[in-house]
């Protein structure tokens, strides 16, 4: 029986001496990766692009070679290059079947009492910013020109390649609202402004740790911190629904990927995923996909 544990993972992102943020390339598959150094090395690692996984860092990444599945939040979506998302801090994602590929990745942590807030001409960013939170998917001719710099980049140091990153968040911006597109609902972050936040993420990490289990309310309180009238208020303000909603589309996100690449049984899939009655999970499964768990797996399959 193949392996049912996808829980996302944290991914710890290291910047090199000189740099205020990351360069990563790949010529075959997001499992093999090179960091491009300000000085031009390059330092091969073992990338987490092919793993269910978050970072705390905000992600640019670009698809020049290749096709596969994409997985934003609670977004599923088959693409091929050339492809442009922008990932927002703490929101899982990978890309799936991605071989015979090739792509950037710019990884970068302005939070918020970061000093690149301080300057006036980074002020219309924050709109960006917090459409990223949700993942934002970019078409259109732009794309092109974000590419061309992008690529400009492992040749570039200093001020040269700040400045290229610079131009590329400028195109980001003043792309036409038709060729932004915001890739998955609320479910995952929550605003770091808020001062529940540490307890909502919290709750959100032990979901993700947890949720193959079957999960009672007064543990995610515990993990929380709070009452059960004050979670179920925050939780829903910050999330944008309830957490039982939430539950089920953590529940129902991975059941989708063990639908496409495994073989195993859609019972065995219902259960590994939390399910503990299957005509509940393709009720369920069937209100979010429009379609049977089985009606599924073969189109995404075949396609």
């Amino acid at each position: 029986m193949q392996s049912t544990d996808t829980k996302p993972k944290v991914e710890q992102i290291q910047l090199l001496p000189g740099e205020s943020f990351r360069l990563l390339r790949w010529h075959d598959n997001v499992h093999d990766v090179e960091a491009v150094g300000p000085d031009g090395k390059i330092h091969p690692f073992t990338g987490a692009g092919n793993e269910w996984h978050y970072h705390s860092q905000m992600e640019l990444t670009l698809v020049t070679k290749g096709s596969g599945t994409r997985f934003v939040g609670d977004d599923i979506t088959h693409f091929k290059a050339v492809d442009l998302v922008l990932i927002g801090p703490d929101l899982p994602h990978y890309w799936h079947g991605l071989h015979d590929s090739s792509g950037y990745a710019i990884q970068f942590d302005f939070e918020t009492e970061h000093p690149f807030w301080q300057l006036q001409e980074t002020q219309v960013l924050r709109e960006l910013w917090k459409d990223a939170q949700r993942g934002i998917h970019f078409t259109g001719n732009a794309v092109s020109e974000i590419a061309k710099l992008i690529r400009r980049m492992p040749l570039s140091n200093g001020l040269g390649r700040f400045s290229l990153f610079m131009q590329i968040l400028d195109l980001l911006i003043t792309m036409p609202a038709g060729s932004r597109k915001v890739i998955s609902s609320k479910t995952f972050i929550p605003p770091t402004s808020q001062s529940t936040y540490r307890g909502i993420q919290k709750a959100i990490n032990f979901v993700f740790q947890n949720f193959q289990e079957e999960l009672y309310l007064s543990d995610i309180l515990k993990e929380a911190g709070m009452s059960k009238a004050t979670f179920e208020r925050q939780f829903k303000k910050h999330a944008g629904k309830s957490f039982t909603s939430f539950l089920t589309e953590v529940r129902l996100n991975f059941a989708s990927r063990k639908l496409i690449e495994t073989d195993l049984t859609i019972g065995e899939i219902a259960f590994a995923s939390g399910f503990n009655n299957l005509s509940h999970f393709n009720h369920k499964f069937a209100e979010v996909h429009k379609q049977a768990p089985g009606v599924f797996r073969k189109k995404m399959k075949s396609s």
